[in-house]
């Protein structure tokens, strides 16, 4: 197996490369829906080679049960529930709860 660089500067390389597979399977989902899956698929092994996590904004655009590339209205369903945003994929029929905390009203 390959050794993990400990250089910071190849976790920096590795977030802009998943940034741009994030990109990429945008602009490819209307076309190649499945392509979009290999790209988040891509994204994610390269996370996990290099130890870093995935930024939120992403981590909440891919199925954590298939791993499929989510859009909403296409295949995937958001719905709120008292203080949650409830996301179902419709590629495996999971459902994936995500806090949502109000910000405090300060009074003046």
């Amino acid at each position: 197996m390959k050794e993990r660089s400990r250089n910071p500067a190849t976790k920096k390389i590795a977030r802009e490369r998943i940034e741009i597979l994030f990109d990429q399977a945008k602009r490819a989902f209307g076309a190649h829906p499945e392509r979009s899956n290999r790209y988040v698929e891509l994204a994610r092994r390269i996370a996990m080679r290099q130890r870093i996590r995935i930024d939120r904004e992403y981590r909440r655009q891919f199925c954590h049960h298939c791993y499929t590339f989510l859009v909403p209205g296409k295949n995937m369903r958001v719905r709120v529930h008292r203080s949650s945003v409830v996301v179902t994929c419709h590629a495996c029929n999971k459902k994936t709860r995500y806090r949502v905390v109000r910000p405090l009203v300060q009074s003046t």
